[in-house]
């Protein structure tokens, strides 16, 4: 279940799209499952792309953001 991240104190930065991601039991298999890997993912893209609001400009700013990324 997805929820979104509160965190302890009011901080400037919080914008309110970044999602919680739940503690970890064992470190070696838990952080590469799937439902964490995918929040963590989420969380390190930038507020922009988050933010869009339609699935075809945050198709595009998302293959912009990897295309900077990984040739940048």
């Amino acid at each position: 279940m997805l929820t979104p991240y509160e965190p302890v104190r009011s901080l400037i930065s919080s914008g309110g799209t970044l999602l919680a991601v739940p503690k970890l039991r064992l470190k070696s298999k838990g952080d590469r499952a799937f439902a964490i890997r995918a929040l963590l993912l989420w969380n390190d893209l930038p507020e922009e792309i988050r933010l869009t609001d339609s699935v075809s400009s945050f198709k595009s700013l998302l293959k912009t953001h990897f295309y900077r990324f990984a040739f940048m």
